[in-house]
């Protein structure tokens, strides 16, 4: 039993010193001076990054990462309203639904369609998709938070 004991303390003390030895190479290790640094990587020149389709084969690039406009959510709660002109109505709600009523003189009644809205990509249009499927989308230019411009037709929608 003895001489297991003395085995066992000698292989501890074998072992540390093993691990003394080795701490002392990594800290030499640390402190030398390094024979050759890796290259640092050249500065992006400027025109590079005015357009980041530069040396690739890529048409256009699309941020899906950043808000749209300005880089402010849109507020939808805020948008909600009635825009309108004289024969026209359009109200906006904030849960992303819309109702717009066009006053048609030849049939002398208004026609009414609903479905759902959405703000493009740039913050700049609106998109009126209409529920049913016969009736084509509409666009409106957001000129200000109270006045919508028509795409097609340029017709101006002021909040009421």
């Amino acid at each position: 039993m003895k001489h297991t004991l003395f085995a066992t303390a000698a292989l501890a003390l074998l072992l540390a010193g093993c691990n003394r030895q080795a701490e002392s190479e990594a800290t030499a290790a640390d402190t030398a001076t390094p024979v050759a640094q890796a290259p640092t990587q050249a500065p992006i020149p400027p025109d590079a990054v005015a357009d980041p389709t530069a040396g690739t084969d890529a048409i256009a690039v699309i941020d899906h990462g950043s808000p749209a406009g300005d880089g402010v959510a849109f507020d939808t709660k805020a948008f909600a309203g009635t825009f309108g002109t004289e024969g026209t109505s359009l109200a906006i709600d904030a849960d992303g639904r819309y109702t717009l009523t066009v006053r048609a003189e030849s049939a002398d009644a208004d026609l009414t369609s609903s479905g759902t809205w959405t703000v493009e990509a740039d913050g700049r249009e609106l998109l009126l998709d209409p529920e049913g499927k016969s009736e084509p989308d509409r666009r409106f230019e957001i000129v200000s938070n109270d006045r919508l411009r028509a795409v097609e037709g340029g017709q101006l929608l002021d909040r009421n």
